[in-house]
């Protein structure tokens, strides 16, 4: 997988060295093992055996960033065996699979480590809740919010939706890019709409801050990205906790001076 995704070699080392440092070490072996049925076969989520990567990051002495995105790649073989088991197409798979990389690169830009801080984010693609198809991600959900009317048809509150994410590092939201993406999710999520011939769309995201259309290039493909939605419920607050997806850093409240043009 990380040949397939062109990991930097440099992160192959450090998290092929993890794991040699576990299969090598008799306890840590036992606690790694523990915890991928916890999380492949009980489905625990990672904040239910924090414990259990801290004392096998202590045991070998790697950070637990690094430990996370280990265990995570251990149960990629079992993931992809349920995968062939419910007949779903292997390109949605190795597609869905980026995510990893993608959430190693912010751990770097954040952390400057191969490893992840967002490890509880997995737990909707290991489930089989959340597929990458063409450039977004999509979870199975509820609508989520009160009875709301757009372009003729009203969706309910608890009316089945995708939720749908945008992954860093994944290239352009060119308009063919998210027209590709959202005719791969209709055919992929197809039977989960029974006869209707449209489907919910619901994303949260700091890109969809309206104003951004002052802010960017009139041209700007995220400007654009913006019309592909209808604003439930736009929030302004004063911290900024969305700071390290935007600048790839923690800043920790800087002034906004500080931060990269």
């Amino acid at each position: 997988l990380m040949d397939k995704h062109e990991y930097p070699e440099e992160a192959k080392k450090v998290l092929s060295d993890a794991f040699d440092k576990i299969i090598a070490n008799e306890k840590a072996n036992k606690i790694y093992e523990s915890i991928r049925v916890d999380y492949l076969k009980k489905e625990k989520n990672f904040d239910k055996f924090s414990d259990k990567t801290k004392a096998l990051s202590e045991e070998i002495g790697v950070h637990v960033y690094i430990v996370n995105l280990v265990i995570l790649l251990g149960c990629t073989e079992a993931l992809l065996k349920k995968y062939r088991k419910e007949n779903i197409d292997e390109e949605i798979f190795w597609d869905s699979m980026i995510d990893l990389k993608v959430k190693m690169l912010e751990c770097k830009e954040n952390y400057d480590m191969y490893g992840t801080f967002v490890e509880g984010w997995f737990n909707g693609f290991y489930q089989m809740r959340r597929f990458k198809v063409g450039r977004f991600e999509y979870d199975l959900a509820d609508f989520g919010c009160s009875e709301y009317t757009i372009a003729g048809e009203t969706i309910k509150d608890e009316e089945f939706c995708l939720g749908m994410h945008i992954p860093s590092h994944c290239g352009s939201l060119s308009m063919d890019v998210r027209l590709d993406s959202y005719k791969k999710a209709y055919k992929f999520f197809r039977d989960k709409f029974g006869d209707k011939k449209y489907m919910y769309i619901v994303c949260g995201s700091w890109l969809l801050y309206p104003d951004n259309d002052k802010i960017l290039p009139a041209n700007s493909n995220t400007v654009d990205f913006l019309y592909d939605f209808e604003p439930l419920n736009v929030t302004t607050k004063y911290d900024f906790g969305d700071q390290w997806r935007v600048f790839g850093v923690q800043y920790d409240d800087k002034p906004v001076s500080e931060l990269p043009r």
